[in-house]
């Protein structure tokens, strides 16, 4: 009997994450209210708030699932590896399915990435970046060795540059595949390492 009930309750945060997302590619989140939410889901604003304290919550809750299933596909590449892989030619399939995970939730990124959305996933996505991998990558003293420009400024250069390529394939719908996108960053990050 637990488990009808939970499926009802995922199905029913499902179904206001979903509404909530399409408010969001019509109009500013500012201007976005629970009352729209909740008839945009079929609910009454008393069904939202059993799931959601306010639309901040709903959203910060949404960014959070986002960024951690990005989460665990950036903890499986090893920036070691990714690196010495791609100078022998190879691509490393975790790099694949970092952009196959962004493929999956395109629609979810674009919204939260465009001018409708509060602002700060930007600031949040690019600082997520940083903790997780680029830092990682930067400090191997294999590839970026005989710089002498400070790390939080590599950093913050080498994170602006993938967020600007997903940005740039969202904006192009997807017209690349997840593997094309992959190679693509490392060229990019070759070109980099050699200004």
């Amino acid at each position: 009997m637990m488990a009808v009930y939970d499926d009802m309750n995922e199905k029913t945060k499902e179904k206001i994450q979903k509404s909530f997302l399409q408010l969001l590619q019509e109009k500013n989140f500012i201007k976005v209210s629970v009352q729209d939410i909740a008839k945009a889901s079929g609910i009454n604003r008393g069904t939202f708030y059993l799931h959601y304290l306010d639309k901040y919550d709903l959203l910060d809750q949404m960014e959070e699932n986002l960024l951690a299933g990005l989460e665990v596909q950036l903890e499986r590449l090893q920036p070691d590896r990714l690196l010495l892989e791609a100078e022998k030619g190879n691509i490393s399939m975790h790099a694949v399915e970092v952009f196959r995970y962004i493929q999956l939730n395109a629609e979810t990124f674009k919204v939260f990435l465009g001018g409708n959305n509060r602002v700060g996933f930007h600031k949040r996505l690019k600082q997520f970046f940083v903790e997780h991998f680029l830092e990682k990558m930067i400090s191997n003293e294999l590839f970026f060795n005989s710089t002498t420009v400070p790390q939080d400024y590599l950093s913050s250069f080498a994170t602006s540059a993938f967020l600007g390529l997903i940005e740039q394939w969202l904006d192009n719908d997807l017209a690349e595949t997840p593997k094309q996108m992959a190679e693509m960053y490392i060229q990019i990050i070759f070109f980099i390492k050699n200004l």
